[in-house]
């Protein structure tokens, strides 16, 4: 179990890491930090895609995920987030052994990580919806286990987080080596 100092001190820790790097940059510094997340959860990472959909690509046993990674703060988490068709497409299972994920960086204390499944995602296109929301549609166990992994893995690295670059980030998750 994480504790409320834990929690707090990953929030100030990434929001210092925004300001540093700015949002577009931390979006990529996000999404590569969910990949060495889905590494400590058990999943071997068969892609990563700075542009495109899906961002990431996992195995987990013989089931293949499909991700779309997002973070939100401020001003975006008030007015409701907004998916793009071209995201939802980019996790449309094509398979029964596919399974596709909205993944969403909730940077406002608590910080965690929702992530919501393909089907439940379908009627929000185009749509702001709430974060609330988003939280109401998510998997409860797979956000959870996510969000601790990310956690820890925020603090064991905070001393040097500004030197994680994506493209470290996502050439060590792509050869299995984490963080």
């Amino acid at each position: 179990m994480l504790s409320n100092d834990e929690i707090f001190k990953v929030g100030h820790v990434l929001d210092d890491l925004r300001r540093y790097v700015g949002e577009s940059e931390f979006g990529y510094r996000a999404q590569g930090l969910l990949a060495h997340v889905l590494l400590r959860i058990g999943c071997k990472i068969v892609s990563i895609n700075p542009q495109g959909h899906p961002d990431i690509v996992a195995k987990l046993g013989s089931q293949t995920l499909l991700l779309q990674a997002k973070s939100i703060h401020g001003k975006v988490r008030r007015k409701g987030f907004t998916l793009e068709a071209e995201d939802l497409e980019g996790i449309h299972p094509k398979n029964d052994n596919t399974t596709g994920y909205l993944a969403v960086l909730d940077c406002i204390l608590p910080i965690s990580w929702i992530l919501v499944d393909y089907t439940r995602l379908i009627r929000q296109v185009l749509r702001p919806t709430h974060i609330i929301s988003l939280y109401a549609m998510r998997n409860k166990d797979l956000s959870l286990e996510c969000t601790e992994e990310f956690i820890e893995l925020v603090i064991k690295h905070q001393s040097h987080i500004r030197n994680l670059y994506f493209h470290i980030l996502s050439s060590r998750a792509l050869r299995g080596e984490p963080l």
